[in-house]
């Protein structure tokens, strides 16, 4: 059996890159980032680094995550996409190296693309104006995964693959992303949204958790079943224009939502609002009901 392989200068800059993402914001979401920053670190640890590294980038270069799958790393992601999201998708992927290092690619959605190093998972969020479709990568979620979004949002999953926590630096999406992405919203991720997170049809939105206007992703990683009424005009979208008014006025803004749910539900009944503006903190607990 092969061992796994890992780049140390791919493992440093996914270290960097993370404390980069909330370097800003001293208080929200400084424990997952700290929890990050942690488990990547021990995952290199455990690994170190080989001197076969080149050689295997050469090998599985331009292939399907199938046929590269006698490499331990990619034969458990094959694994899990088989498991976790279909068996489909995941012979749907190639293995191919970049200047970043491995990537995983949709070989039927070149625009999704991710780059795994552990639990780890970085990639661009799609529905850009200039970017073409979403990520898929990101509207079918791993378990017990942290995703890092566009280099500002960071998502963690559970063991059934349900986000129950994500922040970001509001500010970064905001001046680097703001009016970059769609603003016709994917009808069928939204769909796809309700319906596959136990969501309410005719009930429920697709309620995004960092809001598209202010630069959140248009993927379903970034958004959950909510009451309509809510994410319309309720509690939600005026703690949404809290911060929208933040940002436009030029206050560091800081976000962190926590997630609750009942048993195996992938609809969450609650969510905490947690928004960090020029360093004051509220919290906000809203009922999805």
């Amino acid at each position: 059996m092969k061992k796994r392989i890992i780049n140390p200068i791919i493992l440093l800059a996914s270290v960097l890159l993370i404390f980069s993402v909330l370097s800003s914001c001293k208080k929200v979401g400084a424990e997952l980032v700290e929890e990050t920053i942690e488990e990547t670190a021990e995952y290199g640890v455990k690994q170190g680094a080989r001197k076969g590294t080149r050689k295997f980038f050469k090998e599985v270069a331009e292939r399907s995550i199938k046929d590269a799958s006698s490499d331990i790393a990619a034969r458990r992601l094959y694994e899990q996409f088989q498991k976790h999201i279909s068996k489909e998708f995941a012979d749907g992927v190639v293995v191919r190296t970049s200047k970043e290092g491995i990537e995983y690619v949709s070989k039927e959605f070149p625009t999704s693309a991710i780059r795994k190093n552990g639990n780890v998972i970085v990639g661009k969020a799609g529905s850009l104006i200039d970017n073409g479709p979403v990520n898929e990568f990101f509207n079918h979620l791993l378990p017990n995964s942290k995703y890092v979004v566009d280099d500002v949002f960071i998502y963690e999953t559970d063991k059934l693959g349900r986000v129950v926590s994500c922040s970001a630096d509001r500010t970064k999406a905001f001046v680097n992303l703001a009016g970059k992405r769609n603003p016709q919203r994917n009808s069928n991720v939204q769909k796809m949204v309700v319906e596959k997170l136990d969501g309410k049809v005719g009930f429920d939105d697709a309620g995004h958790l960092f809001s598209n206007t202010s630069g959140g992703a248009n993927e379903l990683i970034n958004q959950v079943p909510m009451n309509a009424d809510l994410n319309r005009n309720g509690l939600w979208r005026q703690l949404e224009r809290g911060e929208e008014e933040a940002l436009q006025q030029g206050k560091q803004v800081c976000s962190y939502r926590k997630l609750l749910y009942k048993g195996d539900s992938k609809r969450p009944y609650a969510i905490e609002f947690i928004s960090e503006i020029d360093g004051v903190v509220s919290k906000t607990i809203v009922q999805n009901n």
